[in-house]
């Protein structure tokens, strides 16, 4: 076993959160079987820390601790084995001892180190007497295992939940008990937490799969060793999961507490070569980052200082920053977006959500023959929430699968209701990749459609390019669904990664031109001359071609001139419910209604 350095000795013994604590009836009931097994006034379980021995239990001696120098289990905690001090008047270490010349006037001493499964040792575990006594080898053995029986008391009630093993720091669990501790000492003050990741959540499962979790668990024992011997010895370096450490620092300003990250995140850079196999890995995948939030130390504030933290590496995450602080705003943000998410699965239940159709012009037969069902949530206490705000939450969750399977299902149930009435219109419908990719999409695509007594080819499905583009599982659904006879539309063409060069093989036959292209034709020449060149060349690759955001009467004639097949957009026609968006595509196509 490597040799244990003090500072790690040191960090063990912090991590336990034993120091200073009230006294405890699983170690007192040790002490207690010391005295009584060996006969002897005085038993303790003493702690070493920097300066000082503290008593976690003591029978006999009636003191909570001595300095450090005059311990004798200073000196046990060097050794390997018990150590016996038959008379300490006659040992030249400890005659001098003010324990030995007064009170409690110590003669003999016998002590087990208290050693934890990873080398540091914590302290000891003896027996004393006020007179010169041995012990035989069956007594060094029974303390030898009270000592044990001490340790693993330890383990159970302070090791396992607030030390990292792996780096020996302090844990989550320490980390809220030292807040909680500082909101009793000092009520009020003031401190700031910095929540330090090494790797990104996508960084850590890309490492993880490349050199294994055991490279990873290096790292972090690595960095957090470093900046326990960079940041001074009062402020303490937590492991809070596995994927960040954590420092609470003293009161400062907040360009103090900037100028910290900054000054920690240059000596995380000037980490010398890894030396051991695979840790080159691990090196080329770190991006550090730091989010601080500054707190108040009172129990609400304490306690929600690490999530807080957490939300402030977010939003850094987003905008690229390597030091974020806490914005209380944007968290209020994000939470209201979790609600929004928590309420989807009810919402649906209970029909807050509901499709409206914007009808979509027909080039060839100046008609609407066609309308795109855009989803809405009328929430019972938020009133209409903006698709903005929760779309792309769906997206990120498996909410839109069960989403987009209401959608279909009910543009579905339209598209019959509608052909009940005399009048056929197609319906698109917007369709995540993340439903692509689920199993069993097509089927229950094709059997939607056969339940509602629908041919296929009067549905469209909308895709982003990556659906289109993207090999494997995605592509091939894709594919799937032009099979059926669905048509595929490419959504917000022009805005994203596709160029000219993917055009000759897109899975899709309809190219929707975003609306970031369209608004600008009526007043830039050069923005026209742009659509004008896409829907040519769409055109001659076999697409038709769809203007999104037509708002004024001069863009919509502009674009009838240069060819483009389809055009929607508030001049035309807003979003409507259902009966409204029959009843205008019936006027405009001159259609009447069955008597």
């Amino acid at each position: 076993m490597s040799r244990i350095s003090e500072a790690e000795r040191l960090a063990a013994l912090h991590a336990t959160g034993l120091l200073d604590t009230p006294p405890s009836e699983e170690f007192d009931r040790i002490t207690r079987l010391a005295c009584q097994l060996f006969d002897a006034p005085m038993a303790i379980i003493g702690l070493i820390d920097a300066d000082r021995q503290w008593f976690k239990s003591e029978i006999g001696m009636g003191l909570r601790g001595t300095c450090r120098e005059d311990a004798f289990c200073n000196h046990t905690i060097r050794q390997q084995d018990v150590m016996v001090v038959e008379d300490a008047r006659q040992d030249p270490r400890f005659a001098a001892n003010p324990l030995v010349t007064g009170a409690p006037h110590i003669r003999f001493y016998a002590g087990a180190p208290l050693r934890l499964l990873g080398g540091q040792t914590l302290g000891a575990l003896c027996v004393l007497d006020r007179r010169p006594r041995t012990l035989d080898a069956a007594q060094i053995r029974q303390l030898t295992d009270l000592a044990a029986m001490a340790v693993a008391q330890i383990d159970l009630q302070c090791s396992f939940s607030r030390l990292d093993e792996t780096t020996l720091l302090p844990n989550r669990n320490q980390l809220l008990a030292d807040l909680a501790g500082l909101c009793v000492s000092d009520p009020g003050g003031e401190r700031t937490l910095a929540l330090v990741e090494l790797l990104s959540g996508d960084a850590l499962m890309e490492v993880q799969r490349a050199v294994g979790m055991d490279s990873i668990e290096q790292l972090y024992h690595q960095v957090g060793r470093q900046i326990a011997h960079w940041v001074s010895e009062e402020t303490r370096v937590y492991r809070t999961d596995s994927g960040h450490l954590a420092l609470l620092l003293k009161a400062g300003t907040a360009a103090e507490a900037r100028a910290f990250a900054e000054e920690l995140l240059h000596s995380l850079g000037q980490t010398p070569p890894p030396e051991r196999r695979n840790e080159r890995h691990l090196v080329i995948h770190q991006h550090r980052r730091i989010g601080l939030v500054p707190l108040k130390l009172e129990p609400a504030d304490a306690g929600d200082a690490l999530r807080r933290a957490s939300v402030a590496l977010f939003h850094g995450s987003g905008t690229g920053e390597d030091i974020s602080v806490y914005d209380a705003a944007a968290d209020v943000r994000h939470q209201h977006a979790y609600e929004l998410l928590a309420r989807v699965p009810h919402g649906l239940e209970a029909g807050e959500f509901r499709l409206v159709y914007q009808p979509q012009f027909e080039r060839a037969t100046m008609q609407y023959t066609s309308v795109e069902a855009l989803l809405r949530w009328d929430h019972p206490v938020l009133g209409p929430v903006p698709p903005g705000d929760f779309i792309p939450l769906l997206e990120k969750t498996s909410y839109i699968q069960s989403v987009t399977h209401w959608v279909l299902d009910t543009a579905l149930a339209q598209i019959r209701a509608w052909e009940d009435e005399g009048v056929n219109v197609n319906v698109a419908v917007n369709v995540s990749p993340r439903n692509l990719e689920q199993p069993g999409f097509i089927d229950r695509l094709r059997e939607s459609c056969r339940r509602h007594g629908i041919a296929p080819s009067r549905l469209e499905i909308e895709c982003t390019e990556n659906a289109v583009l993207t090999e494997g599982p995605t592509l091939d659904a894709v594919r799937a669904v032009r099979a059926m006879g669905v048509r595929v539309a490419l959504d917000d063409f022009g805005t994203g990664y596709c160029n000219f060069g993917c055009l000759y093989g897109l899975q899709a036959e309809v190219l929707k031109l975003d609306q970031s292209l369209i608004r600008p034709i009526g007043t830039d020449a050069r923005a026209l001359d742009v659509v004008r060149a896409m829907v040519q060349l769409g055109h001659a690759l076999g697409y038709r071609l769809l203007a999104e955001g037509v708002e004024t009467a001069e863009v919509f004639d502009q674009l009838l001139e240069i060819g483009c097949d389809q055009a929607q957009g508030y001049y035309l026609s807003r979003p409507q419910p259902p009966a409204q968006a029959l009843d205008f595509v019936r006027r405009w196509n001159g259609w009447m209604a069955p008597a």
